[in-house]
């Protein structure tokens, strides 16, 4: 079975794994419910398979057999107990009798002494477990006779220290309560919307971008909606079919206006677009068979294929009548146009202009996915080439706003099918472009988006939004050929636009050369909220990124993602979100960060590459900084050239990862690959970021000259006027770190002159604190030594850096240490209680927060909280003193 077949249900599968682990010690059951296609099979499947490799017996209780059409009394019983099971043979004769008169033809018919089968299965649970634990699993137990039913839940009732586990599954609302009576049910509920996203992504016909989301919407997180769905060679499940043919047809005719409607419109609406009779006698016999709940004045569907066979089972005209229908019936401008789209086939001008017009409300409203669906059915039915590639044009930059870089991608190419406007094309360019960074393409972007800029576009704010783009992908890409035409690309905007614009220039200046830019001593501010000021938040934040304010930064561009997820325009920050995600750990905000990353991860509606390869590498970061054991994607890079941004990232998390582990060569290998062969950076910004670690790992291995030859060039490319103070700080320390002199003093002290970099970069100025207090201690300068060390410490501390504040601690000769601090003690350990001291022994095993809670179902959060008030429980300031005590 593929693991992609339980994406999402890894807190299911552990509480069924819990039963069948518990069943080690006594009996054990559990009922999973859910509705049709939701995985409750593939869940047992894999309970089944966990109880095998625990070694124990496994039986099935199948029921295909027992289907109502074809009912017999005890047939589950008889597939449990089947006339070949050995284990029949130990049991008396009169009750293997018993047992085995089930089977006879007469067993329909006649009663069976059932305490006497109640005994027999009972003791048949005995003879299985005698050897050990043994698994007993039934699905679709919905379809089993009462009979059998009542039995099995009166055995398991009356087990007492049998080692058996019995899981089984039915329909929900279908099994009462009282046919399995004692038996805990588990409901199965729908996948969420990041799980969801993952399996679809994992079938082998991926639909096309357009149609993603709203198979995603539609299948409403149902595992066989979303194969079913999304595979057009998949026809609907015959039982959803039948079930709408059996209606009469009137209730026919008004469920597929409420399929083609949505869940949102209101009942009165659907029935007078149907032309049925207000009193909604016609949808009663659909509510009798379950198809669909009536609440709030809406019709929902039990299940999503049920809407999806109420089209199936009509013609296509009639499906054409009733998008019409329900385009005279409904108030909303969008869903007027899009049913009266869907119902008029072919190319109809006015039913594309009044598609636009309905993509105009939706943008209004900051509705950007449904803008884009809209354009794109209004370029599909309007009258000619040019107004088809005008709305691909608007509807490239809606789709790139609501964050679906793949869909953007086929909307630019659509539209430079049809037109070579430089306007229209410049325009499309412009959201294609962004799309491309989006998915770690950068160096197709800047072609992009360069084509686009000397196409001669007659609007010259096209021509300045294409050289905004070429600075975004050259910020991705890295590469200094690129950041060489920025300048030249403003020029053919011409002075009056940039003046027009200041903001979108700074912009570009500041990525072709932030050396020179920070000498220029421009600092926009960022004004106004809302969506209108996402753009210029965005781009003030990565100003502020560039010139390493990591605290502004962060504030803006977090700002800028928050506001996306409210107003639906993820696409504004994708590009920025590694700058993001880092200006939050650079400042400090090490929490906050996370808390972006987890969001992040819930943004799954479409496949966003550069997220993809970033979140695990800032994942890694921080796990790093932490302490937190190894993670991230570290893999090595390809040959192929890529987001240069990205693949820097890459390294720095694998070289933070490799340090924490105390593996200086790995680390060495790592941050080394962030230059080229002659000590340029890969990355011209990130590359000199990692020049401490690149010092400190070259010091450990032997590597001085290397590391001096690429810090002399550094220093050399920053200058001294255009550096930041950030950089500055960075590079004194990394001189200090290979200086073996004693003129490194003079580099840590350089490092440290300006306190205000304790608060803008508190790990990194407390690293400077760190190795100076070392240093000193190895001159046997102790008392020099510990006032570095210790607000080395207490930083380290306040971040959650563990490892570092272990590392000052110890370096603090225990005659210095601050008084009254406590020592660890043994015992207390005793005294915790028993949750305390299982998260203590996970976190001195290594494992992080996350892990730690993803095994005993808390959060993250929850986890950190324990540990603190753990560690003050037992006096230990780190996972490294907490795994001494442990092992004492």
């Amino acid at each position: 079975m593929g693991d992609e077949v339980l994406i999402g249900r890894a807190r299911e599968l552990a509480d069924l794994t819990a039963v069948v682990g518990a069943a080690g010690h006594g009996p054990a059951s559990l009922l999973l419910s859910g509705a049709a296609g939701m995985g409750k099979t593939a869940l047992l499947e894999a309970a089944a398979d966990d109880a095998r490799r625990r070694g124990y017996r496994i039986r099935y209780a199948t029921t295909s057999a027992c289907h109502p059409a074809s009912h017999h009394s005890y047939a589950l019983l008889r597939n449990l107990l089947g006339a070949g099971n050995n284990d029949l043979a130990g049991l008396p004769q009169h009750l293997r009798r018993q047992i085995t008169g089930l089977w006879s033809p007469q067993a329909a018919e006649l009663p069976a002494d059932e305490p006497a089968v109640v005994t027999a299965l009972l003791l048949t649970f005995d003879l299985l477990t005698r050897n050990g634990p043994a698994l007993i699993v039934a699905d679709d137990v919905h379809h089993a006779d009462e009979a059998s039913l009542r039995i099995l839940a009166s055995a398991l009732r009356n087990t007492s220290t049998e080692r058996i586990a019995m899981l089984l599954a039915a329909r929900d609302g279908v099994l009462p309560e009282t046919a399995t009576p004692g038996i805990p049910r588990y409901e199965i509920g729908p996948l969420p919307d990041e799980a969801a996203a993952r399996l679809l992504d994992t079938f082998l016909l991926r639909p096309g971008a357009r149609s993603r989301a709203e198979i995603l919407r539609r299948a409403d997180g149902n595992p066989l909606a979303l194969r079913v769905l999304s595979d057009p060679r998949e026809q609907t499940p015959h039982e959803f079919t039948t079930a709408i043919r059996a209606l009469p047809p009137a209730t026919r005719w008004l469920l597929l206006h409420a399929a083609l409607a949505g869940a949102t419109e209101h009942i009165g609406t659907l029935t007078r677009a149907a032309g049925m009779s207000l009193d909604l006698r016609h949808w009663m016999p659909a509510e009798q068979a379950g198809l669909i709940t009536i609440r709030d004045r809406q019709a929902h569907f039990r299940h999503p294929l049920y809407r999806a066979a109420c089209t199936v089972v009509e013609t296509p005209g009639d499906v054409a009548r009733a998008h019409r229908n329900l385009a005279a019936a409904t108030d909303d401008p969008y869903h007027r146009a899009r049913h009266l789209a869907e119902g008029t086939p072919g190319r109809d001008e006015a039913v594309a202009a009044a598609l636009e017009a309905a993509a105009d409300g939706s943008i209004a409203r900051s509705d950007f996915l449904a803008a884009a669906g809209a354009l794109q059915s209004a370029a599909e039915r309007s009258g000619d080439d040019e107004a088809a590639a005008h709305r691909y044009a608007r509807a490239v930059f809606a789709a790139h706003r609501s964050g679906d870089p793949e869909w953007t991608i086929e909307l630019y190419e659509k539209t430079t099918a049809l037109t070579s406007d430089p306007d229209v094309t410049g325009l499309a360019a412009c959201g294609a472009g962004y799309a491309l960074v989006h998915s770690a393409r950068p160096w197709e972007a800047f072609d992009v988006a360069a084509r686009a800029v000397r196409g001669g576009a007659r609007n010259v704010q096209v021509t300045l939004a294409a050289t905004l783009v070429a600075a975004a992908a050259a910020l991705h890409s890295g590469s200094p050929a690129h950041r060489e035409q920025l300048p030249g690309m403003l020029a053919l905007a011409g002075e009056a636009a940039q003046a027009e614009d200041p903001l979108t220039r700074d912009t570009v200046l500041a990525i072709a050369d932030p050396a020179a830019f920070a000498m220029s001593g421009h600092a926009p501010q960022p004004t106004g909220t809302g969506p209108g000021g996402v753009t210029r938040m965005l781009l003030t934040g990565m100003i502020a990124y560039l010139l390493d304010e990591s605290a502004k930064a962060g504030a803006e561009l977090h700002g800028v993602w928050e506001m996306g997820t409210q107003y639906g325009a993820h696409g504004a920050a994708l590009g920025s979100f590694p700058a993001m995600a880092l200006a939050l750990i650079d400042a400090g905000k090490w929490g906050e960060a996370e808390r972006l990353l987890d969001s992040a991860e819930q943004c799954a509606d479409v496949r966003v590459p550069v997220l993809d390869a970033a979140l695990p590498a800032l994942r890694a970061i921080l796990r790093a900084l932490r302490h937190e054991g190894t993670g991230g994607n570290t893999a090595p890079l390809g040959e192929q050239p890529g987001s240069t941004l990205i693949d820097s990232l890459r390294q720095r998390a694998a070289g933070l990862t490799a340090l924490a582990a105390g593996d200086h060569p790995a680390a060495y290998r790592h941050f080394r690959r962030l230059w080229d062969d002659d000590g340029v950076p890969r990355h011209y910004f990130l590359g000199p970021r990692s020049l401490p670690q690149l010092a400190l790992t070259a010091a450990r291995t032997g590597n001085h000259a290397e590391a001096e030859r690429i810090l002399s060039l550094a220093t050399t490319a920053a200058g001294a006027s255009g550096r930041t103070g950030r950089l500055g700080m960075l590079l004194a320390h990394a001189a200090a770190l290979i200086d073996e002199t004693d003129r490194a003093e003079d580099h840590f002290h350089r490092a440290l002159a300006d306190p205000s970099r304790a608060m803008r970069w508190p790990l990194e100025y407390a690293e400077v604190q760190l190795n100076l207090g070392l240093w000193l201690r190895g001159r046997r300068r102790l008392h020099d030594a510990r006032p570095h060390l210790l607000a080395a410490r207490d930083t380290f501390l306040r971040l959650g850096a563990a490892s570092h504040a272990d590392q000052a601690h110890r370096g603090l000769p225990v005659g210095l240490r601050g008084a009254g601090e406590p020592a660890p003690e043994a015992d207390a350990f005793a005294a915790l209680t028993a949750q305390k001291q299982m998260i203590a022994r996970m976190a001195a095993e290594g494992m992080s927060n996350r892990e730690i809670a993803d095994k005993l179902f808390l959060s993250p959060r929850t986890v950190g909280s324990h540990l603190y008030r753990i560690y003050a429980e037992l006096g230990v300031g780190s996972r490294h003193q907490l795994r001494t005590l442990i092992g004492s």
